[in-house]
This record gives structure tokens, C-alpha cells and sequence, in this order.
């Protein structure tokens, strides 16, 4: 009986409509509370100094560096056991001054970078000084640390998000 009650319902058009409005109204109030969109993951990053050579990624070569030389090395937390060689992430500093001039350039947007390499690979240039000292997620290429943070610091606190 019930479920002929139910066909008898749903085979009436306008029936049939309400109850897609009400499903469509549940959806779209349910959904926000369900899915949420991260701005992106917090993370440092610090930078070296050419010549850039060697990469894990590609090799020799300069034809594997972006033209706008924004690119990076990357720490445990996001070489993926290689599958990030190629990946985009966007870069923000976050770094918050303690006093006197700020480790963000006044006036810095998001950076784009392109991830060339492993910061902890023995044969990477990046893999130097400056990531084992700060533990950095990311090594950028210096032109692309000084594009968003003051070059007399060593290291940051980044924004990123993969693109």
C-alpha cells in the first residue's frame, strides 16, 4: 500500500516538483555546513642561491626552470616520492613582524612557483645550508623569495596552495 501511495504521489507533476525543490533546498543548506573550501595549507619556506644545476626532477639542464626563474625544491611534507616534480602552488607570506621591518614585502602578492626539485636530494643545490638548517616544506629560487619577502631573512612562513 505504501508504496503505491508513493507511485501515486510521485506520478503527479506537480507533486514531483516539490519534492525536488524541497531536495534541491536540503542540498543547498547542507552542503556549505559539509564541504569547506581551505584558503590553503600554512607552511615555511626559505630560498637559495644560483647556480641552479642539477634538479631531481629533470636533471641538467636551464630549459627545466620556468622563464620567470619562480620556482622550487620541496621538503618530505611535499615530494610526494616525486610525483610533485611538475606541480604549481601559489605562495603568500604570512610571516608576521616581531619588530622593525617585516619578513613579507611591504605590498607582496601571490607568487606563482613551479617545483623543480627535492630540497633534501644530495645532488640538489637546494638541499644545502638552507633547508636542513630551517626544515623549510619549500626552497624557492631567490627571485622568487625576494618577490614576497625581505632578502635578509632566512626563512618564512608561507600560505601555499597547489594549482
Amino acid at each position: 500500500m505504501a508504496t503505491r501511495s508513493l507511485y501515486c504521489l510521485l506520478s503527479q507533476p506537480l507533486h514531483l516538483l516539490h519534492l525536488l525543490l524541497f531536495l534541491l533546498l536540503l542540498l543547498a543548506f547542507m552542503l556549505p555546513k559539509t564541504m569547506s573550501v581551505a584558503p590553503g595549507d600554512d607552511g615555511t619556506a626559505s630560498y637559495y642561491v644560483p647556480p641552479y644545476e642539477r634538479t631531481e626532477c629533470y636533471g641538467e639542464g636551464s630549459s627545466q626552470f620556468p622563464e620567470s626563474n619562480f620556482f622550487a625544491a620541496v621538503g618530505d611534507n611535499l615530494w610526494d616520492l616525486g610525483a610533485a616534480c611538475g606541480r604549481e602552488y601559489e605562495v603568500r607570506c604570512i610571516s608576521k613582524a616581531q619588530s622593525g621591518p617585516g619578513p613579507c614585502k611591504p605590498g607582496s602578492d601571490t607568487i606563482r612557483v613551479k617545483v623543480v626539485d627535492y630540497a633534501l636530494s644530495v645532488s640538489s643545490s637546494a638541499a644545502a645550508p638552507k633547508q636542513s638548517v630551517t626544515g623549510a616544506d619549500l626552497v624557492l629560487s631567490q627571485i622568487a623569495f625576494e618577490a614576497i619577502a625581505n632578502p635578509s631573512v632566512d626563512s618564512i612562513n608561507v600560505e601555499l596552495k597547489e594549482v
